[in-house]
């Protein structure tokens, strides 16, 4: 396989300096040693959810922790609702369903923001309702849903509050304890800027409660965050997990983690929504106009249309072949009509924008052979 650019909605291309730390000898994944090294990684974690809550690494993909937490707080026959305008709501939709969760769907077209009003009248209408699950920054589409506010809503109503930040954390502003979030869900190989495999988890004590409360305590054993829980606090001193931990990946997402805290998340979040204006003036220069007004952009993703009448697919394809750049192409109900840039590497520089808009005009002009 040829290496390509990556400039997709993760993974990520990490920094050398993290790649290094993942290529390091192998260390035993217990012992003081390494569990000083991992308690550390998890107060980096704290920083960034901005929590004084718990969190765990679970080895896997961000649908894993999604997984984890939907499946330890809620259970067969728990009304959820669920707010959907993307390919992941969507998923969010599947994941509780795998569970018997009976989920309230809220569905807002694809390219727009939830409407807060339509959940409140879902939280009217219905009874026992036990939570309130939503994705943040909704990849498929683009758009940054307005988590603070649901937070709010759930803090009132005195529900369980579930947010998929796996594209989010880090690359945008995200305070979990102020915004009454219980769960949360993120994933190594986006804005945390390291290699795919860690999905970090956040639990707040309400969101203990309701995992406590849960009464289908059976639905799993690797996943379900009563697991983690008890070996963090039964084996604290040498081996604070259930399972043998990725030690290599740990690394490197302490590495990239100190990094992102010494930068300062402000600043990097200053830096990417700089970018995301210098790539979306470009566009529009170019004839490829975003698919969102600038004033709800997502600072590390970006999505845009294509010249009318031409399959997004080609230009995800031209960019790979011609100019060793890969992006990603619309998903679900948007497929063939966008194309999406990721720009949520801590690496990523005006160059590489450039780049991509370069690439980007030079099929438009060859679009003038045909």
């Amino acid at each position: 396989m040829k290496e390509k650019k990556l400039m997709i909605p993760g993974p990520i291309q990490p920094d050398t300096k993290v790649l290094q730390a993942i290529g390091s000898p192998v260390r035993a994944h217990y012992g003081k040693e390494w569990t000083e090294y991992y308690n550390e990684t998890l107060d980096y974690l704290k920083k960034v959810f901005i929590t004084k809550g718990d969190v765990h690494i679970i080895v896997g993909s961000g649908s894993s922790a999604i997984d984890a937490c939907l499946g330890s707080a809620f259970g067969t026959g728990d009304k959820v609702v669920i707010p959907i305008n993307g390919f992941f709501g969507e998923r969010l939709k599947a994941i509780s369903e795998s569970y018997g969760i009976e989920v309230l769907p809220v569905i807002s077209p694809y390219g727009e923001e939830i409407q807060i009003e339509e959940i409140k009248k879902v939280l009217k209408s219905q009874s026992d309702i036990k939570g309130i699950a939503v994705v943040h920054l909704e990849t498929s589409t683009t758009i940054v849903n307005p988590i603070e506010k649901l937070g709010q809503l759930a803090r009132e109503e005195n529900l369980t509050f579930f947010v998929d930040a796996v594209s989010s954390l880090g690359g945008l502003n995200f305070r979990m304890d102020d915004w009454g979030i219980d769960l949360c869900a993120t994933a190594s190989q986006k804005c945390l800027g390291s290699p795919p495999g860690l999905a970090p988890v956040a639990i707040s004590e309400f969101g203990w409660e309701s995992i406590e409360k849960n009464k289908h305590s059976k639905h799993g054993w690797y996943l379900n965050l009563r697991t983690w829980k008890q070996y963090a606090e039964d084996w604290a001193d040498w081996h604070p997990f259930p399972i043998t931990m990725a030690t290599n990946n740990v690394t490197a997402l302490h590495t990239s983690l100190e990094d992102l805290l010494e930068e300062g998340i402000e600043n990097r979040l200053s830096r990417y929504r700089n970018l995301a204006l210098r790539l979306r003036r470009g566009l529009r220069k170019i004839g490829m106009p975003p698919l969102t007004p600038d004033e709800i952009m997502a600072p590390v993703l970006t999505a845009a249309y294509g010249p009318g009448g031409i399959p997004t697919s080609e230009i995800v394809d031209f960019l790979g072949e011609k100019h060793g750049i890969k992006i990603a192409g619309g998903l679900g109900k948007l497929k063939n009509k966008v194309f999406r840039i990721g720009h949520m590497s801590p690496s990523v520089s005006e160059d590489d924008i450039d780049e991509v808009l370069y690439a980007l005009d030079d099929f438009n002009k060859s679009l003038s052979g045909r």
